[in-house]
């Protein structure tokens, strides 16, 4: 009986390790050639944490990106970082807004980022016509 529970103890703490070394890495989107977004993650201190960049995106009346600028060379700190099940969130921290989004990994090389909006936000972005990004695809570096 105590290797049972044992069991249904650690499956949950295996299982987050599993995701957590499929994360961890260096992972980068480009557009026509250009590399916009970096995102390096790491195990830090048992837990995920790591550093992204991103350049501007202007996205069509679809959420397909349309242009992009450069990512800065200057990395900033993620936060907040939160792993449920295959599905990491966290924050970046921009010199007046923060944002929040949603990381998981499609396969071994490739992962799916996603800009998480506040129906707040999503309320002003369509004021302004625009239209919500589509998820960005990574690939692993």
């Amino acid at each position: 009986m105590k290797a049972l529970v044992l069991v249904a103890v650690m499956l949950p703490v295996l299982t987050g390790q599993d995701t957590n070394s499929q994360a961890i890495g260096s992972w980068t989107a480009e557009f026509k050639g250009q590399t916009f977004l970096r995102l390096e993650l790491r195990a830090e201190r048992g837990t995920l944490g790591g550093t992204m960049t991103t350049g501007n995106i202007e996205v069509d009346e679809r959420g397909d990106l349309r242009q992009v600028t450069a990512a800065p060379a200057d990395p900033k700190p993620i936060s907040d970082v939160l792993l449920e099940g295959a599905t990491l969130t966290f924050s970046l921290k921009d010199v007046q807004d923060t944002d929040r989004f949603e990381f998981r990994v499609l396969d071994s090389g490739r992962a799916e980022l996603r800009f998480l909006f506040t129906d707040e936000l999503r309320k002003e972005l369509a004021a302004d016509g625009i239209p919500v990004p589509k998820p960005i695809v990574l690939t692993r570096r």
